[in-house]
């Protein structure tokens, strides 16, 4: 629909109309315009996406790359650590076939004594071969399963609060005469315990090894 209305003046009609399609017109082209930055918008977190995933794919794969190498890493070092005992088993196989020809090893694990402290219920009960420097004995004012401390790498001024290196050992008979020096022992894994003078305070559950044979460098 048009309106209008014309005015005569000096011969000259001015046409004066008002269309609403056109209007109409202009309004849609209002919104398109509104509706261009929005896509510009969504094109963007779109390409930002993609490069998300893609960052999380590259930490993925050099994620996995970093922990096949580690576990290389670790291979070695426990064939390295098995390498060594065989050495030392060796070594002190000789010195059993001159002074000590009892000793049996047969059915005995030959572990650090750190994977012992790590997992102690794992080893529990087992017959273990350990090697380190034996300290004691000490005297405990109260109840404790063992008086002496095996040690892998550092001196012991204690035989309680032990670090992970370090565990206890009960023998049998004696124990003193191999005090300060390196030794291989074979012995059960045991659970015991710290007591307490604390009235009402329970005694504190420990790992120890109950020796069954010794050898000394």
């Amino acid at each position: 629909m048009v309106l209008g209305f014309r005015i005569c003046h000096s011969k000259v009609w001015t046409y004066i109309s008002y269309c609403p399609y056109h209007y109409r017109g202009l309004h849609m082209n209002e919104t398109e315009k509104k509706s261009a930055p929005r896509k510009g918008i969504v094109v963007a977190l779109g390409i930002s996406c993609i490069i998300l995933v893609a960052c999380l794919g590259v930490a993925i794969t050099t994620y996995t790359l970093a922990i096949n190498d580690k576990n290389d890493q670790i291979s070695q070092l426990n064939s390295g650590v098995n390498s060594t005992f065989e050495l030392l088993l060796s070594h002190f196989s000789n010195l059993q076939n001159q002074s000590n020809p009892v000793l049996n090893t047969t059915g005995a694990t030959f572990v650090i004594i750190n994977q012992i402290n790590l997992d102690p219920a794992k080893w529990e009960n087992r017959t273990v071969i350990v090697i380190g420097k034996l300290y004691g004995p000490y005297a405990y004012f109260t109840a404790i399963s063992y008086d002496f401390v095996l040690n892998s790498n550092e001196t012991v001024t204690s035989q309680t609060g032990l670090d992970v290196n370090s565990i206890g050992v009960d023998f049998r008979n004696g124990g003193a005469q191999w005090s300060g020096s390196t030794v291989l022992i074979v012995g059960v894994v045991e659970k015991g315990i710290i007591g307490t003078i604390v009235q009402g305070a329970q005694p504190t559950t420990i790992y120890y090894i109950e020796e069954q044979a010794i050898l000394t460098s």
